[in-house]
């Protein structure tokens, strides 16, 4: 019988991800959990690899059906309120991914109160579309306010005016040339009522909340395809995150500014599909993300990984992850809450290696951490079950 690793939250999670391929056993989308300063950071997080090293109260526990971790140390107590607010761009209008964090958060005892967009923006607290996901009941009661763009980029959030955009529609940052058209590849016919999305008014609404994660850069590498127009037809290197990186710090030091007890989670990119399974690999693009936004206070890096040649992106939305690929999307932001204690209780999660692929959900049962890591499981009632992927 298959033995499984449930070490939950417990390994090493600063370890340098194997070297970039197009495939492997288990697709990796970057290379830690979690990733905030070393040592301390202004609020006095410790750092992963100090966790790991100092930290040895935490225990493991079932609750309504759920493997659950808990410690004493951290920002959060259960029963406290946790209040989400999400930045980014489709995946946020046709996934289910940032409610599933809610949903989590709401079952593993923490009250969730409803950010208020202060008026600055549309109030958009659920997906316009979503796929039928098993447990889409549960996932429709939950609100999370959230301002997101469909193919945007990072940048589209990154500046205050228009007013340093040149007669033929570009500004400069870092040296480049950088499109003005905030829309699918910078495209102007993709270009929405909206010309830009202040940093300072995301920032005076994540003020009020405690936990906003950003989505936001998912479409920056597919922005210079064709031709390279958001960057005025010069060709930047795949490997090159400058741009990427300068815009999201622009907004996390925007959102400190207001508040410096929000912590931001900024997700990895993730892969990208071939239909809908994998087909290419950005581990390299997260690693060099979260390397340059390590020393960002409050700010951690959360991973996923999706499982090789399985179903999980959706059809009718291509390139975006499934009912599957968002629930391990969600996990990952619990697990990086409670490795940088800001949750004194998260989900107990397997070992990705032993857990991640497994589709034996209901041998699984016996071990409900590996269950609550693998993709293509859930636990209902206390049993592991099959998830599907929400399209027929």
């Amino acid at each position: 019988k298959k033995q499984h690793s449930c070490s939950p939250s417990l390994r090493p999670l600063l370890s340098l991800p194997r070297p970039a391929r197009m495939f492997s056993k288990v697709m990796t989308a970057v290379a830690v959990a979690a990733v905030a300063v070393a040592g301390q950071d202004a609020q006095g997080f410790l750092a992963p690899r100090a966790l790991q090293a100092n930290d040895t109260a935490v225990h493991t526990s079932q609750l309504g059906g759920m493997l659950v971790v808990d410690r004493e140390s951290a920002q959060i107590q259960v029963g406290g309120a946790v209040r989400i607010f999400g930045v980014g761009s489709s995946n946020m209008l046709w996934e289910t991914w940032l409610d599933q964090i809610t949903l989590m958060i709401s079952k593993l005892g923490y009250d969730t109160p409803l950010v208020e967009s202060l008026g600055l923006f549309k109030t958009v607290t659920k997906p316009e579309w979503t796929a039928e996901c098993d447990d889409g009941a549960e996932i429709s009661q939950v609100q999370t306010l959230r301002i997101a763009k469909p193919g945007w980029s990072s940048w589209g959030y990154a500046f205050e005016s228009m007013e340093d955009c040149n007669e033929d529609g570009f500004r400069h940052l870092l040296g480049h040339n950088l499109s003005c058209n905030n829309g699918w590849q910078c495209n102007p016919s993709f270009v929405g009522s909206e010309a830009l999305v202040r940093p300072s008014d995301v920032a005076r609404v994540a003020k009020d909340s405690d936990v906003t994660v950003l989505s936001n850069w998912v479409n920056d590498f597919t922005a210079r395809f064709p031709g390279n127009t958001c960057f005025d037809g010069e060709s930047l290197s795949m490997d090159d995150v400058s741009v990427s990186v300068e815009s999201l710090r622009i907004l996390i030091r925007a959102i400190h500014a207001e508040n410096p007890k929000v912590m931001v989670v900024v997700m990895a990119k993730y892969p990208g599909a071939a239909g809908r399974r994998i087909g290419a690999d950005y581990s390299n693009l997260n690693m060099a993300v979260r390397a340059a936004l390590a020393d960002e206070p409050s700010t951690v890096f959360a991973n996923f990984e999706f499982p090789l040649d399985e179903d999980m992106f959706l059809m009718s939305k291509s390139g975006h992850p499934n009912c599957r690929g968002d629930r391990v999307m969600a996990s990952a932001v619990i697990e990086a809450l409670f490795n940088a204690r800001v949750l004194s209780r998260g989900l107990a999660l397997g070992e990705p290696g032993a857990c991640l692929a497994d589709t034996a959900c209901s041998e699984l049962s016996a071990s409900l951490a590996c269950c609550q890591r693998a993709a293509l499981c859930r636990v209902a009632e206390g049993q592991c079950v099959p998830y599907s992927t929400g399209e027929q």
